[in-house]
């Protein structure tokens, strides 16, 4: 196929002067729908910024508690195995009750190592 070359046409002044609006879409017609969804969309954004805010609060005192929860879980296994090990070894109960009071059994000499 042959290409055509267009024909190059010269427009009378009448098409290259000032032409008459467009009518409905015009530009004033466009500002004023472009202006409506700005102010549309900002009447949706704006009443949502104290709430976006107040959702990163609680987000984050959530985050807090549940990092509290968890210190305070292994808190608690912790002195449930201690529980346990004072219950069921006695050697465990000996050292814990002999330590802080500076105990001794009869016959027992107790060495102080100070750094």
């Amino acid at each position: 196929m042959a290409r055509r070359k267009r024909a190059a046409t010269d427009r009378s002044a009448e098409f290259s002067a000032d032409r008459e609006p467009r009518g409905l879409f015009g530009k004033p017609t466009l500002f004023v729908f472009w202006l409506f969804v700005v102010v549309t969309c900002a009447a949706f954004i704006i009443p949502a910024i104290p709430q976006f805010r107040l959702l990163k609060k609680i987000e984050t005192e959530l985050l807090d508690a549940e990092q509290n929860e968890l210190a305070l879980r292994k808190k608690r296994d912790q002195l449930h195995d201690e529980s346990r090990a004072l219950k069921k070894n006695p050697r465990y109960l000996e050292a814990r009750a002999r330590d802080p009071l500076r105990a001794q059994i009869p016959g027992e000499t107790i060495v102080e190592i100070r750094n």
